[in-house]
């Protein structure tokens, strides 16, 4: 059945697949379609960091899909401040509004305040949600957690969880250039606010340390320019109430074990240090764990006599390591 007059509602933060297929069971539904977009305040109290997008850019990205979709004249945006269909529409002959099985308590909750005010209950109806290639449903907040793209591909290949990769040598050339803003004073670090910060190598890790930014995550070796240098975590700054993560990961590699461990570094309790201590090398770590660290968080690693490099983990950056990850080999030469 088709509506004349339709509403639906929603962040719409770093619109994706889900967002798309959304909005189009909503006009198949309507003539007109009325989508309130929520603003900035009502949203920034859900987010500590932030990670959500300003309302500028998520209106932004509404207008454009409704003009790709060539229908921009049958629908309408407004600001809303909270899940209750704003004033400037409550009088408007809505018969029905969409939403995602997830959010079918808000239109309870709406219809249940037309009832107290006398006016007729809206059609509620249920549009699908959309998976991804890893058979979990799209989300906003899966994408801010850096776990997927706004297509719903996962930034962990499954075959890197069972597969060992070495890098080669074309590659290795391109990665010894800085993977993000190569930083010479530690004064340009920069604001340090993220949902996780994370030091890759010891001298790195033993400069934060020392400065008190104490990292959430850090990976070491006990080594320095392949040359033992540290013999304790102690000698790295830390106190011994770390939580430690003991791997093997040869030079060159990227194994099975590192990315596991990456893939759930970041879903646990944030109420520990953590380190992970390596036996091998931990150089490489750098692109597992900018794939697997939510939006926003920053990764600092050592430039050999240059200084450190400082990685703003974004979407772009993520397509970039995965990109790198997936030129490695599997030709693992017997390990």
């Amino acid at each position: 059945m088709k509506y004349k007059l339709v509403v639906c509602g929603g962040t719409f933060d770093h619109f994706h697949k889900g967002h798309r297929e959304f909005l189009r069971y909503a006009l198949s539904m309507s003539d007109k379609l009325l989508v309130g977009l929520t603003s900035d305040n009502y949203v920034k109290a859900k987010d500590k960091f932030d990670c959500v997008e300003e309302f500028r850019t998520r209106i932004n990205s509404l207008e454009n899909f409704f003009i790709h979709e060539k229908v921009s004249e049958r629908v309408s945006i407004e600001r809303i401040d909270d899940i209750f269909i704003p004033k400037i529409w409550e009088n408007l002959p809505i018969e029905a509004i969409v939403v995602s099985k997830n959010t079918v308590y808000g239109a309870e909750k709406i219809n249940l305040k037309r009832k107290e005010q006398r006016k007729y209950p809206l059609k509620i109806k249920i549009s699908p949600l959309i998976k991804s290639e890893n058979n979990e449903y799209i989300s906003s907040s899966r994408i801010r957690n850096g776990e997927i793209n706004r297509e719903g591909k996962p930034y962990i290949n499954p075959y890197w969880l069972n597969h060992n990769v070495l890098i080669t040598d074309n590659l290795r050339q391109e990665l010894k250039k800085p993977f993000g803003i190569l930083i010479k004073d530690k004064k340009d670090y920069g604001s340090l606010s993220c949902p996780f910060l994370i030091t890759v190598g010891d001298i790195t890790t033993k400069i934060f340390n020392q400065i008190g930014q104490n990292p959430d995550i850090s990976v070491v070796d006990f080594y320095v320019a392949r040359q033992k240098e540290f013999f304790s975590l102690k000698d790295l700054g830390f106190s011994d109430g770390e939580e430690i993560i003991e791997l093997n990961n040869p030079p060159g590699y990227l194994t099975s074990d590192l990315f596991k461990a990456a893939s759930l570094l970041f879903k646990r309790e944030k109420n520990k240090r953590i380190v992970v201590k390596i036996e091998g090398e931990e150089d490489l770590s750098v692109l597992p764990l900018a794939l697997t660290a939510p939006l926003k968080s920053l990764v600092f690693y050592g430039q050999p006599r240059e200084g450190v490099v400082k990685v703003y983990v974004s979407e772009d950056v993520k397509e970039k390591a995965y990109n790198f990850v997936s030129q490695f080999t599997t030709n693992t030469r017997g390990y």
